[in-house]
């Protein structure tokens, strides 16, 4: 610090161009220093891999759920006491065969309310389906009218009587239309009526699929609400699995396609299945367009139940016993697809063009351009290492090439 105050002190003490002189002269000192110490520079690291012959899958992955598992959960469907049970595990039973009856605990008046609501929901329903012809002959009228006048004369669209009568087709119809999903929903509300009517009502409950009884949880005398599980049918029958799939990815599933199917719930359990079926028509929700395939999974696990969300891979091509490189060693390159070489001489690298196959997750198969052992470009790095600017010494060593 004080060696440093005496040079300031001097320094003060030159005159004007002897500091000029001074400052020049430290200035050259750096840039000659700078200039004689190791140069830091950037070296370009270059990873390869070998072409190998291997087997390359293409895979659609999509979330879909289990639609049955060859098995049903039949619930009380009655609150009330169980007076009768009429099977037993492992018992055989056919559709509509009876199971159990139950007294139901409900009042008369909660009878009568469910009983009341039943029949205002069917007189409902009739009223609605007796709307839908008169609106569609409405319809009907109006589109004839449309046709007979305005399109007879060949008005321009533009024209008032044309716009008016087009009009009123397009209200008609859309009345008709209208009043179909109004039936619709009249029809699940009457189901619903119907299946609360019958919760207070004391009856027997009937099996839904033929198959054999298992988990029977029900005795006489026990008492039960319309949700407790009484007994499970299970049968052969095959299970199935249902997913939506993108507009982008439906072109490449069709049936007969192996499938993976991994249950979240189920950790570790694998199902292998076959597309069975694939939609036509495209179902629209909020703009996105997807299509429903349907897969078979044959007999599968008692564990795995209905609406179960499930992850599903599946196979929609396969080569085996190909050429095949990463897919990090494709490029695109002059409107095709290329690989890149390192140049022998230079250690740059080189496009080589390429003719592949079927792009899988992980490899892309090569039908020309590259043998079996060519080496190719993966990946690179940036290091900056030290070097000897004089020397042009580059440090190589295994397939990382510098």
């Amino acid at each position: 610090m004080i060696l440093m105050k005496k040079i300031i002190k001097k320094f003060k003490k030159l005159s004007q161009k002897q500091k000029i002189i001074t400052i020049l002269g430290i200035l050259f000192l750096v840039f000659l220093g700078t200039k004689l110490l190791p140069q830091k520079e950037e070296s370009i690291s270059y990873k390869t891999e070998e072409v190998k012959k291997t087997s390359v899958v293409s895979i659609v992955s999509e979330t879909g759920e289990i639609l049955t598992s060859g098995k049903v959960d039949v619930n009380s469907s009655i609150k009330g006491l169980v007076q009768e049970v009429y099977v037993q595990n492992g018992d055989p039973v056919k559709s509509g065969q009876a199971l159990f009856k139950v007294e139901s605990s409900a009042s008369f008046e909660e009878r009568a309310s469910a009983y009341s609501s039943y029949l205002t929901a069917k007189s409902s329903l009739e009223s609605a389906e007796t709307g839908l012809h008169s609106l569609q002959s409405a319809a009907f009228s109006a589109n004839q009218v449309l046709i007979n006048d305005a399109v007879a004369r060949e008005l321009d669209e533009t024209d008032p009587t044309y716009i008016q009568q087009k009009a009123d087709w397009l209200a008609a119809e859309a009345n008709y239309i209208n009043q179909t999903t109004s039936i619709n929903q009249k029809k699940a509300g009457l189901n619903s009526a119907w299946l609360s009517y019958q919760s207070v009502t004391s009856g027997t409950v009937k099996a839904p699929i033929g198959g054999a009884v298992a988990n029977l949880a029900l005795s006489p005398g026990q008492e039960v609400d319309i949700t407790d599980l009484a007994l499970m049918i299970q049968n052969e029958s095959d299970s199935w699995a249902k997913l939506a799939v993108s507009e982008g990815d439906i072109g490449q599933i069709a049936s007969g396609q192996k499938a993976m199917i991994y249950p979240d719930a189920l950790d570790g359990l694998k199902i292998e299945g076959v597309v069975d079926r694939v939609d036509e028509i495209g179902t629209e929700i909020s703009g996105i367009v997807t299509y429903n395939v349907y897969l078979n999974l044959g007999q599968i696990e008692k564990s795995t139940k209905p609406g179960m969300t499930v992850q599903i891979d599946i196979e929609t091509q396969k080569a085996e016993d190909v050429l095949s490189v990463s897919n990090s060693a494709i490029k695109t390159y002059q409107g095709s697809k290329a690989v890149q070489i390192v140049d022998e001489k230079t250690g740059q690298p080189l496009y080589l063009p390429v003719e592949v196959g079927i792009t899988g997750d992980i490899k892309t198969q090569i039908i020309k351009g590259l043998s079996e052992g060519d080496e190719v470009i993966v990946g690179q790095s940036s290091d900056t290492e030290a070097s000897d600017e004089r020397s042009g010494m580059f440090p190589m060593g295994g397939r990382i090439i510098h």
